[in-house]
C-alpha cells in the first residue's frame, strides 16, 4: 500500500480545493449596512472608463451576491451603490469571499472574509489614505505659515518623509506578496527613480541623462503579456503619458515606439488587441499635423496583413479604405492635381500654377467659419504675396457660379478662384478628404504638401518656420 506524506496530502488537497472553486466560478457576497430593497451595479475598469458587468438585487438586510463564471477576466471591479457611492474589489485568485461595509463610508468600514487578495488591497488603500491625509494637513499648515522659509523647509521635509514612507510601504508589499494583485498594481504604477546625474568629460552634468534614464526604465515592472492591466485605472493613463511626454513628437519616433509596445503585447491576445486599438484610435484623427502617417503605418502593418482577426471584415475594410483615402495626402506627398473652371469658365490646372507657396482653400459661400477665416487669409495674402511668391487656389463648394461670384466680390478674394463641382479631375471631397469647410492645405514650390488643415492665423508662423528649417538643411 502506497502512503503519502502529510505535507504532500495537504498540497494535493489544496490543489483539488482550488480547482473545484475555479470550476464553480466566483461568488462574492456583499452586505451594505444602511441599504435595503434596491439594486447595485457591478462594473469593471477598462482602459479609461468603467463598464457595467451585472446588476445585483439588494434584499431588506443590505445583502446581494455577485456570481460569475471562472473565466471572468481578472482585475479591479467596482460595486456601485449609487453614482457617487461605490467601492473597489479585486477579482483574482479568491473565488468565494464576502465583503461587509456601510453605505455611509464603504471604503473605511470594510470587513473582508476569505479573501487575502482584498484584505491586502484594502490595507494598501488604508495606508495610502492615512498618508494622504497627513500630507494634506501639513500642506494646509504650510499655507498658513506664509513665506517663512524655515517653516516651509520643515513642512517640505515632513512631506518628503511621508512620501518616502509611502514608497517603502508599497515596495514592501511588492516584495513580500509578489504574486498578489496589489503587488501587480503597485509595479504597474511604479515610477523610475533617476540616480545621481553623471558628469560629462568636460565636468558639466549630463543634461539629457535624466530623460534618457526615465524613458528607458518607464515600463520596468509592467508586464505587457498580462491583460489584468486593462482592468485597472492605471495602464491607459500611463500609456497616454508615455506618448505625450516621453516619446519624441515626430511620426517616425512614434511609429518605432508603437511597434515596440505592440510586439511586447503580442503573446497576450487581449493586450495585443488593446495596443492596436489604442494606437489606431490615437492616430486615426491625430491632434498634431502629420501624425496620420502613424495611422497609415498601423493599417499597412497590422490591418492589411490580416493580423486584426478579431475585427469584422466590414470594419477592417473600412479602416483600410480610410487609410488609402488619406495616403496621397501625407506630408511630403505631391498634392493630387485639380483641374476646375474659374469664374470666366476657363479650366485652370492647379499643378500649372507657378508659386513658391500655394495655398489650397476649400470654402463655401454659406459657411459661417469661412466668414471668419477668409479675411485673415486675405490680409496675409495681400501683405506677403510678393515676399513668399504666394498664390491661392480657392475651391468653392457651391454649384452656383452666380452665388460663388457674388461671395468672391463681397470678400474681395483677389486670387485664383475655381468651382469645385465643375472639375475634370474627379470629386475633390474624395481627393482631399473634405468633409466640412474651410480646409487649408499649403504646398511648396514642388507642389508637395507641407501643411494641412491649418487654421488661418497659423499660416504666417508656419511658412516662416518652414523657410528657416529649409534654409538650415541647404
Amino acid at each position: 500500500m502506497v502512503k503519502f506524506k502529510p505535507a504532500l496530502l495537504f498540497i494535493l488537497f489544496s490543489a483539488i480545493t482550488f480547482m473545484a472553486a475555479a470550476q464553480t466560478g466566483y461568488t462574492v457576497k456583499f452586505k451594505i449596512n444602511g441599504l435595503k430593497d434596491t439594486t447595485c451595479l457591478v462594473a469593471y475598469y477598462y482602459s479609461s472608463g468603467t463598464y457595467i458587468r451585472d446588476t445585483l438585487k439588494v434584499d431588506g438586510s443590505g445583502r446581494c451576491v455577485f456570481k460569475a463564471p471562472a473565466d471572468l477576466p481578472k482585475g479591479l471591479y467596482v460595486l456601485a451603490i449609487t453614482d457617487k457611492i461605490y467601492f473597489d474589489f479585486v477579482v483574482n485568485n479568491d473565488y468565494k469571499f464576502s465583503m461587509e461595509t456601510t453605505k455611509a463610508d464603504p471604503a473605511n468600514r470594510m470587513v473582508i472574509k476569505d479573501s487575502p487578495e482584498n484584505e491586502l488591497f484594502y490595507k494598501y488603500l488604508g495606508y495610502n489614505r492615512e498618508k494622504y491625509n497627513q500630507i494634506q494637513e501639513i500642506e494646509k499648515a504650510a499655507k498658513n505659515a506664509g513665506n517663512q522659509k524655515d517653516s516651509l523647509k520643515i513642512y517640505g521635509d515632513k512631506v518628503n518623509a511621508l512620501n518616502k514612507e509611502l514608497i517603502a510601504f508599497k515596495l514592501g508589499i511588492a516584495d513580500k506578496y509578489p504574486d498578489s494583485f496589489t503587488a501587480f498594481l503597485i509595479n504597474a504604477m511604479r515610477e523610475p527613480e533617476v540616480p545621481e546625474i553623471p558628469k560629462l568629460a568636460n565636468g558639466k552634468p549630463d543634461s539629457s541623462f535624466a530623460y534618457k534614464y526615465y524613458k528607458a526604465h518607464y515600463w520596468d515592472g509592467t508586464n505587457f503579456t498580462d491583460d489584468r492591466l486593462l482592468r485597472t485605472p492605471v495602464f491607459h493613463n500611463k500609456l497616454k503619458k508615455y506618448f505625450e511626454t516621453m516619446v519624441v513628437q515626430n511620426p517616425d519616433s512614434v511609429i518605432r515606439e508603437v511597434d515596440n509596445l505592440i510586439e511586447k503585447s503580442r503573446p497576450n491576445q487581449e493586450m495585443f488587441k488593446y495596443m492596436i486599438w489604442f494606437s489606431t484610435y490615437r492616430y486615426e484623427n491625430p491632434e498634431f499635423m502629420g501624425f496620420d502617417k502613424v495611422f497609415i503605418h498601423l493599417v499597412d502593418t497590422y490591418y492589411i496583413s490580416g493580423q486584426t482577426t478579431w475585427i469584422s471584415k466590414t470594419v477592417n475594410e473600412n479602416i483600410i479604405k480610410k487609410a488609402n483615402k488619406i495616403r496621397p495626402l501625407l506630408i511630403g506627398q505631391v498634392a493630387p492635381n485639380m483641374i476646375m473652371q474659374d469664374t470666366n469658365f476657363n479650366l485652370v490646372s492647379m499643378h500649372s500654377i507657378d508659386a513658391g507657396f500655394l495655398i489650397l482653400l476649400f470654402w463655401d459661400p454659406e459657411c459661417g467659419h469661412c466668414e471668419k477665416e477668409i479675411p485673415v487669409i486675405k490680409e496675409f495674402y495681400d501683405q506677403n504675396k510678393e515676399k513668399y511668391k504666394l498664390e491661392i487656389f480657392a475651391v468653392c463648394a457651391d454649384t452656383s457660379m452666380v452665388k460663388m461670384k457674388r461671395s468672391i466680390n463681397k470678400r474681395k478674394m483677389n486670387w485664383i478662384n475655381v468651382n469645385g463641382p465643375r472639375t475634370l479631375t474627379g470629386d475633390y471631397h474624395e481627393q482631399y478628404d473634405i468633409i466640412s469647410t474651410p480646409v487649408i492645405y499649403i504646398l511648396n514650390d514642388k507642389k508637395e504638401i507641407v501643411a494641412k488643415r491649418l487654421p488661418a492665423e497659423k499660416i504666417s508662423t508656419f511658412i516662416e518656420n518652414y523657410i528657416k528649417v529649409r534654409s538650415r538643411k541647404q
